[in-house]
C-alpha cells in the first residue's frame, strides 16, 4: 500500500515576526516571513533579493519602517529604472508584509497599497514618454526668477519657493534622478552653471551638461541658500537649518510643482522627475546631439541604450504628430 505524503504546509504561527522584529530587523523578519508561507526556494530567492533591494535603499535614504511611504516606494521603483511587470511585482510584495504587520497592530498604514491604488506602481516604462517642445517651454517659463529672488531668504515659504523651482531645473535642465538630486553637493555644480558632475557610488562620475534656460534658478536658489547662511555642503535641503531632503520629498515637490502648470493638464501619463529626464532627453536630441553624446550627458552605462532612447523618442513623435508636424 502506497503511503500518502501531504503537500507541505506553511509554518504556524508560531514563527511569525513580531512588530519589533520588523522595525529593528527587517530582513531577518522577512526571512521568518517567507519560512512561514512555504515559498518555493525558487520563488523564495527571488522574494529575498527583491526585499534586500528595497531594504538598501530604504537605508541609504534614511527611511525606517515607520516613515515608509507610497511616495518612498514610487521614488524607488523610478530610482531603478525597474520594468513596468517589476515595479507592480515590488509593489506587492511591500504590500503583502505590510498586511502581515497590519494584524499585528490594527491601524498600520499601508503605503504599498496607497502606491497601487494612486497608480505609483504602473511607472512609465512601457511604453517611454517624452515632452514636446511647447511643454518644455512650460516648464521653463514656470523656472523663470524676479530679479530680488535671492534677498527672500529669510521668508520660510520663499526659502522652499526657490529650492523647488531649482529642484525642477536641475531635473528638467540636466536630467538628474531623484537619488542624485537628494545627494548633490555644491561642489559638483559648476562655478558657471554649465555642467553638474554627477558622481556614483561605482564607477567613475560624468559630468550632465545644463540646459541654458534652467540655470537662473539654480542660481537663484544657491544665492538664497548661501543667504540663508544653510550649513553643510547639500544644494538641496529641508530647512535652512541644513537638514536632509529625502528623496521622496524631492519626488513629491517636483510632481507638485509639474501638476500645477496648465500646458501639462492634457497629459494622461504621470508626471514625474523621470518625466523632465526623458524630457531633458529630447531636449538634447532636438539640440542635434548624437546618442552617445545623449549617453554620457545621461550616465548611461551601456551605449545601446541611448541608441534605444532615439529609436523610443523618433517613435514617440511619429505618434504625437502623426501628420509631420512638430
Amino acid at each position: 500500500m502506497t503511503s500518502f505524503t501531504p503537500p507541505a504546509t506553511p509554518v504556524p504561527d508560531l514563527f511569525q515576526p513580531s512588530l519589533q522584529d520588523w522595525a529593528e530587523r527587517p530582513a531577518q523578519a522577512f526571512e521568518h516571513w517567507l519560512a512561514a508561507r512555504g515559498y518555493r526556494e525558487s520563488s523564495a530567492t527571488v522574494y529575498r533579493a527583491m526585499w534586500r533591494k528595497w531594504l538598501r535603499w530604504a537605508e541609504s535614504h534614511q527611511r525606517a519602517l515607520a516613515d515608509w511611504s507610497a511616495g518612498d516606494i514610487a521614488a524607488f521603483l523610478d530610482e531603478s529604472g525597474l520594468t513596468k511587470l517589476h515595479r507592480y511585482r515590488y509593489a506587492r510584495l511591500i504590500e503583502r508584509v505590510f498586511h502581515q504587520i497590519e494584524q499585528q497592530r490594527t491601524g498600520t498604514h499601508n503605503p504599498a497599497s496607497s502606491a497601487v491604488q494612486q497608480k505609483l506602481a504602473e511607472g512609465e516604462n512601457d511604453p517611454t514618454t517624452f515632452l514636446s517642445s511647447a511643454e518644455r517651454a512650460a516648464i521653463e517659463a514656470s523656472l523663470e526668477v524676479g530679479a530680488q529672488a535671492s534677498e527672500a531668504a529669510a521668508n520660510a515659504s520663499a526659502f522652499k519657493l526657490a529650492r523647488d523651482r531649482a529642484l525642477v531645473a536641475v531635473c528638467h535642465g540636466a536630467g538628474l534622478k531623484v537619488a542624485q538630486v537628494q545627494s548633490l553637493l555644491l561642489r559638483q555644480v559648476d562655478e558657471a552653471l554649465e555642467a553638474i558632475t554627477v558622481e556614483r557610488p561605482r564607477g567613475p562620475s560624468y559630468k550632465a551638461p545644463m540646459l541654458e534656460a534652467a540655470r537662473p534658478a539654480l542660481a537663484a536658489w544657491l544665492a538664497v541658500r548661501a543667504h540663508a547662511e544653510v550649513p553643510g555642503e547639500r544644494v538641496f535641503v529641508a530647512d535652512s537649518g541644513g537638514r536632509v531632503m529625502h528623496a521622496a520629498s524631492v519626488y513629491r515637490r517636483v510632481e507638485a510643482w509639474l501638476a500645477a502648470l496648465p500646458a501639462l493638464l492634457h497629459r494622461s501619463e504621470r508626471l514625474s522627475p523621470q518625466t523632465l529626464r526623458n524630457g531633458y532627453t529630447a531636449a538634447l536630441f532636438d539640440a542635434g546631439a548624437d546618442p552617445a553624446e545623449v549617453g554620457y550627458a545621461l550616465g548611461l552605462r551601456d551605449a545601446t541604450s541611448a541608441w534605444r532612447l532615439r529609436a523610443a523618442y523618433a517613435e514617440w513623435q511619429a505618434a504625437a504628430h502623426p501628420d509631420g508636424r512638430p
